[in-house]
């Protein structure tokens, strides 16, 4: 069958371009302003959609934020509460793989970085698999796969082609067993003046002073600049799969959804790599691109987003119903195409890790829990996007935490808090975290 019949054939259905890098900074691209990177790519990506600057991860760490993309379920509902092979995703929870393909007939493809606990060979066609590896060297293979599905892709089917990235994760390989990775050895021919500076909260977190000394500043600030060179690396290799798709056939009849599955703590607070609320780690780049280009090179500060909004928009460009029970993500695209303005008015971020951490953010203010010793921190992120004043026990902060403490158990009436008993026993401490909290809350609320 000829490419043009197919052409015909494919015009009214959208094809879904999902690329994806894995532990990106929010701000971490020289379209928002950043003169520490050079991010061409990213840049062109922005320029041809519409920025979502107040993205969010519903869990930042990998394997849980990875599982809500694909399942549309909150990391408490889906079984992959954490990392780890014993943190199974729920047999009986289909995947977007699954979904688009049973339900609009996609062509669905994978390349790249997966890191969920189901064989992605089950729903996708897996045209490249990059296991657990560092993407300086994996990340190449990712976009040429994807580049050379574009170029022989002619079924009749609309695809749903997944490019995952790992970069700019290399910057969790910050020492190695030969006493430090190679790039971290070049610390002393970097100019100083070519070192990013520290962030003005350096030394603050969680609205306390914390004690910094210079071995730390200057290993943080040559951190920052080798990060920055990671995202670079994985630019390039977006670059090259986004010309390709220019160039093809479908670059008319493709919607690019481009996001981060969590941040990075990049020096902020002192602090680097994910598992955390603040801003940093939880805030995620998000851009999409209309085939239409409806709105080229908008910037949406207004609307909050939270990852499992990813599938929702997913599901509704490829004119199929939402993932089943999937009660709190929502379309970007009413919001790309101006359509409607109806939107969250809070989201809710959930961590695991440890003794666990809840976020929930609303449009100007931000509450944090934490569980170890039941501390919490409040925000204005209005007033204080650095997130160094904390407003606990000051009448501001009394508010906003009614109103959160509020929307809190409204998020827990909506999703479907995931108990497994035969969870073995590591697995069994982690949703036990969530499961006593939660359960908690709703019983103080109804005492």
């Amino acid at each position: 069958m000829s490419k043009r019949i197919n052409e015909d054939k494919m015009i009214n259905r959208r094809n879904i371009l999902f690329i994806h890098v894995d532990q990106m900074h929010w701000q971490a691209m020289s379209a928002y302003g950043n003169a520490h990177v050079k991010t061409p790519a990213m840049d062109r990506i922005a320029a041809d959609g519409v920025s979502f600057r107040a993205s969010y991860s519903a869990n930042p760490v990998c394997c849980p934020a990875r599982t809500c993309w694909y399942t549309g379920r909150m990391s408490s509902e889906h079984g992959t509460a954490h990392n780890g092979t014993e943190h199974q995703l729920r047999d009986e929870l289909p995947d977007l793989g699954e979904w688009l393909r049973d339900n609009g007939d996609y062509e669905t493809v994978y390349s790249g970085k997966w890191h969920i606990t189901r064989a992605v060979t089950k729903n996708f066609n897996g045209i490249h698999w990059s296991p657990l590896a560092k993407g300086e060297h994996s990340d190449p293979p990712v976009s040429r796969a994807c580049m050379g599905f574009l170029d022989n892709y002619e079924g009749d089917k609309p695809f749903f082609l997944n490019a995952g990235f790992v970069n700019p994760h290399d910057c969790c390989f910050q020492s190695g067993a030969q006493g430090g990775e190679g790039k971290f050895t070049f610390d002393s021919e970097v100019p100083e003046s070519e070192l990013p500076p520290l962030p003005d909260n350096f030394d603050v977190y969680r609205g306390r002073p914390v004690s910094k000394d210079a071995g730390e500043e200057r290993f943080m600030r040559y951190y920052r600049y080798v990060y920055y060179r990671w995202v670079e690396m994985v630019d390039a290799e977006i670059g090259r799969l986004y010309d390709a798709l220019i160039n093809s056939r479908f670059a008319d009849n493709t919607v690019v959804i481009f996001s981060s599955d969590h941040g990075e703590g990049l020096g902020f607070h002192g602090r680097t790599s994910k598992s955390n609320m603040v801003e940093e780690s939880w805030r995620v780049p998000m851009i999409i691109v209309d085939p239409q280009r409806r709105r080229q090179g908008q910037e949406d500060h207004d609307h909050l987003s939270i990852s499992v909004d990813v599938p929702a928009t997913i599901c509704d460009y490829a004119d199929v119903p939402p993932l089943p029970n999937m009660t709190i993500g929502r379309s970007l695209r009413p919001l790309v195409e101006e359509t409607s303005t109806d939107w969250h008015e809070y989201i809710v971020g959930e961590n695991w890790q440890g003794s666990g951490k809840i976020g929930i953010r609303d449009a100007t203010h931000k509450t944090i829990f934490y569980g170890d010793g039941g501390q919490i921190c409040i925000y204005n992120l209005e007033t204080d996007p650095l997130e160094m004043n904390d407003l606990y026990g000051k009448q501001e902060g009394n508010t906003v935490l009614a109103k959160h403490e509020n929307h809190l158990l409204e998020y827990l009436d909506k999703i479907e808090v995931y108990d497994p008993a035969d969870a073995n026993p590591k697995a069994r401490a982690t949703y036990k975290t969530y499961v006593d909290w939660y359960s908690r809350l709703k019983a103080e609320a109804r005492s």
